[in-house]
């Protein structure tokens, strides 16, 4: 899905299934899942351009994920995809959300939790176009 937001263009995509490290055995296999996902959204990798990336893990368990292996697997895993090369990341932020409990996301969007009809685990990554606040 692609949005325009106020200034900026924002993809998204959601990656279902437990996230992994880029440490992980089967995080190439992970890799592959999430350029299918993403290949749904970018039919082309962007170019001429700054992105900030956003990441959002939606799990079940209680223990506590290294979202920053989580997220170098996503960026990995988007190289070519939705960009010529990670270097056009200008910043990334992840978090990790507990589906066991009450859900509360300041700021983000209702997109983030509407996947939770189809799936109880997953990815929701956002890859936004970054437009500097003095243009």
């Amino acid at each position: 899905m692609t949005s325009s937001i106020g200034r900026y263009t924002e993809y998204r995509f959601v990656v279902p299934g437990k996230a992994k490290s880029f440490r992980s055995p089967n995080a190439p296999r992970y890799k592959k899942l999430i350029r299918r996902e993403a290949r749904k959204v970018f039919r082309r990798p962007l170019r001429g351009c700054e992105l900030n990336v956003l990441v959002d893990y939606f799990h079940l368990g209680k223990r506590r994920f290294d979202m920053d292996n989580v997220a170098k697997c996503i960026l990995d895993a988007l190289n070519g995809i939705a960009y010529l090369d990670d270097r056009m990341v200008r910043w990334q932020a992840s978090a990790s959300h507990f589906l066991g409990g009450p859900l509360f996301i300041p700021g983000g969007p209702v997109d983030l939790v509407k996947p939770i009809r189809r799936h109880n685990v997953y990815l929701f990554v956002r890859v936004r176009v970054h437009v500097p606040p003095w243009s």
